[in-house]
């Protein structure tokens, strides 16, 4: 390893960064911006030395805390090519994003608060990446879910915003419920949490399957990802988080720990499909079917929506949900590698295309002050205009951009799929993979428009009633952020297909199979399939009506919708989020209702029987006062008589006959040896002289007696 402790240093940093910054920005508020950009570069650069490490040394290894060892509680860091990948991407981005926001949130007054979360957030993530137990993975999980909900709330004084906060919070916990429940079952019979000896000793899932709770346990694993990463029918609170936190921080807000987690546990879910474990390809069937739903219906509403944050947002939820079809296909396939390495080149690919999006649309909207798209037009920046377009480009799927080729690849796997299930006489599953299939191409489509369609609006010559607004100058913090943003994604993006027999390699030593070994292999797998001619037309479909509507502007959207009724209808539809989000509320109203039922009944019957029990009481201490002290005066009466009848006999027979008695004897006693001795006292010196010398006489008679001899 090129830097020491660096799987350490790479997320313990960001984290004391956390611990000072409030202290920092106590001093000077600025200094709260510098200690962010320093910890988390050093968290790239910590993370980015140990990429050789991987790729040459083929290094996967399990570092645990030796004290710690034989302790229940454990934590360590796993090395190996997905937790050094994404270690890496979580922190370059991260990075971008924190010099972009050094200037963009440099007017804010809570400026402590937001360095906080930011830094807090990135060393979570690193954490849930590099955790080798699924317990320490749990707590940078939720250290990630409670950032996300710290952003959604940032300007807390809104109440809108601040109700964002809270559904954000309420959904993450809803599935966060679900993830712990199924990581307590896995412990309960496996022993461990440890993700290597998870992997290595199958016995676990063995007996989980014959007790029927491995199909369970799996789905609220993946119930966990479906929420953090924004996926059907957990989706909503996406859009509206992102759109109510700070926008130069919604880049890093990629919900990809979903996916990671996913991709984490393949391996060894799918071993347990391969062993034939009840449950495992229903298990598989239920995450691509999400992915592709999450793909299609996140598109269609991204269609509508006019703030470009939640465009993106949507987006960001259709491509993790590519992603997640990929892995269910990975799952369902004898040789996982092919929906694996999809999935995964995916994942880092689209992780650089939405930041390149969300920190131009946090440019723009900057300078024009407004999140609606209908606004921005007439902006005019090179910078932005060219990071919008490789972005946009790329998330409608134009080839060759990398789009292009993932999901392609994704559909191509799809297909696969279909023609494998069909060889073996499988009826359903290679239903299954036609539907699958044909979903993919349809997000596609959808994919092209809305992507379009976002590209046109901000590229259009005049903004809709914003002809007068003064547009503010972006710092050059901001600009060269965007810049570096834009040249990674770019590389990224026009070399995706030269990059994939490279990306495979540095796989290799997780998946030990060499999928493609060169481009030929890429172009043989990916461009003779069907789906690259239906992608292609998919692409067309989508993107020629976005083309003639928003760029070319030839005809006008908004009278074409009021003209046909259907259409108004389908707008309509999607407008209010195909009805999920406004079914997320009707939910809470029915649960709200049914607790105050509950509470008013229950209540009630609580009232009762509180009136029941005290009149009980009440009844009860009268009967028993009235007993009681009614016996215990008559015993009272009856002590105080013996006592007293006993005083008056001691007080006559003790006290008078026998004390006084005694005393009034022994004083007349020595009053008369009193009146007998003074007799003696003459007053003659002689007389008392004899008297002294008698005295010593008898004094040393007694001595010689009774005191020994004297010495």
């Amino acid at each position: 390893m090129l830097l020491p402790y660096a799987s350490w240093l790479c997320w313990l940093i960001p984290i004391i960064g956390t611990v000072v910054t409030p202290l920092v920005g106590a001093i000077r508020r600025k200094f709260s911006s510098y200690l962010a950009v320093f910890s988390i570069g050093m968290s790239a650069l910590f993370s980015f030395s140990m990429i050789p490490d991987v790729y040459f040394g083929a290094v996967q290894r399990d570092l645990t805390v030796p004290w710690l060892s034989n302790s229940i509680i454990q934590f360590g860091v796993y090395i190996d090519p997905l937790s050094v990948l994404m270690a890496r991407v979580i922190t370059c981005i991260g990075f971008l994003v924190t010099v972009f926001s050094v200037a963009y949130m440099r007017e804010e007054q809570s400026l402590a608060r937001f360095w906080f979360l930011i830094q807090l957030f990135i060393g979570g993530y690193v954490v849930i990446v590099m955790a080798d137990n699924l317990l320490f993975m749990f707590i940078g999980w939720e250290i990630v879910g409670v950032c996300c909900t710290g952003l959604a709330a940032f300007w807390y004084k809104d109440p809108k915003k601040a109700h964002m906060g809270l559904k954000t919070f309420l959904i993450l916990h809803i599935a966060d419920v679900l993830l712990l429940a199924s990581i307590l079952i896995i412990y309960a019979y496996s022993g461990t949490l440890n993700i290597m000896e998870l992997s290595q000793d199958n016995k676990w899932m063995g007996e989980l399957s014959r007790a029927g709770l491995l199909f369970i346990t799996a789905l609220m694993f993946f119930g966990g990802a479906v929420g953090k990463s924004a996926q059907f029918p957990f989706q909503e609170w996406l859009p509206d988080a992102l759109a109510a936190s700070p926008s130069s921080f919604n880049a890093l807000t990629e919900c990809l720990a979903g996916p990671f987690l996913m991709a984490r546990v393949l391996p060894i879910f799918h071993e347990a499909s391969l062993m034939g474990y009840s449950g495992m390809i229903n298990f598989f069937l239920v995450m691509t079917f999400v992915g592709v739903l999450t793909a299609v219906i996140s598109a269609l509403i991204a269609t509508v929506q006019v703030n470009i944050f939640k465009v993106l947002s949507y987006g960001i939820s259709s491509l993790i949900g590519y992603m997640m079809a990929a892995f269910g296909l990975a799952g369902l396939m004898t040789d996982m590698s092919w929906g694996y390495l999809a999935g995964t080149f995916l994942l880092m690919v689209d992780a650089f295309v939405s930041a390149l999006l969300f920190l131009t649309a946090a440019y723009i909207s900057y300078g024009v002050g407004s999140d609606n798209l209908h606004h921005m037009g007439g902006f005019k920046s090179r910078i932005a205009h060219r990071s919008m377009e490789v972005g946009a480009l790329a998330l409608a799927g134009i080839p060759p951009l990398s789009g292009f080729w993932c999901t392609n690849w994704i559909q191509t796997v799809a297909w696969d799929f279909m023609l494998a299930s069909a060889a073996k006489g499988q009826f359903m599953l290679m239903i299954s993979g036609y539907v699958i299939f044909a979903l993919l191409i349809v997000g596609a489509g959808i994919t092209a428009f809305y992507g379009l369609r976002m590209m046109g609006l901000v590229f259009r010559k005049e903004s809709y009633g914003s002809e007068e607004k003064v547009i503010r100058r972006s710092p050059s913090l901001m600009r060269i952020s965007l810049v570096a943003t834009l040249v990674i994604t770019a590389f990224l993006d026009f070399l995706a297909l030269l990059l994939i027999p490279s990306f495979n390699k540095f796989f290799l030593p997780l998946l030990e199979t060499l999928t493609f070994s060169n481009i030929v292999d890429v172009l043989m797998y990916i461009v003779p399939s069907i789906s690259t001619v239906l992608t292609c037309v998919a692409v067309a479909v989508g993107g020629y009506p976005a083309y003639q509507l928003y760029i070319a502007r030839r005809v006008d959207p908004v009278k074409l919708i009021e003209e046909h009724r259907f259409l108004r209808k389908v707008y309509n539809f999607l407008w209010k989020r195909c009805y999920i989000n406004a079914l997320y509320y009707k939910v809470a109203d029915g649960i709200k209702a049914f607790s105050n039922i509950v509470y008013k009944r229950l209540d009630r019957n609580i009232d009762s029987l509180n009136y029941m029990v005290a009149s009980s009481f009440r009844k009860s201490s009268k009967l028993v006062n009235t007993y009681l002290e009614r016996n215990i005066d008559r015993f009272n009466y009856g002590v105080a008589g013996f006592f007293r009848r006993v005083s008056s006999v001691m007080y006559k027979y003790l006290e008078l006959r026998g004390i006084d008695a005694l005393n009034y004897f022994l004083a007349h006693r020595v009053t008369s040896f009193a009146r007998r001795v003074r007799k003696t006292h003459t007053g003659v010196l002689s007389y008392n002289m004899l008297t002294a010398f008698v005295g010593a006489i008898i004094l040393i008679i007694l001595l010689l007696l009774f005191g020994g001899v004297i010495p």
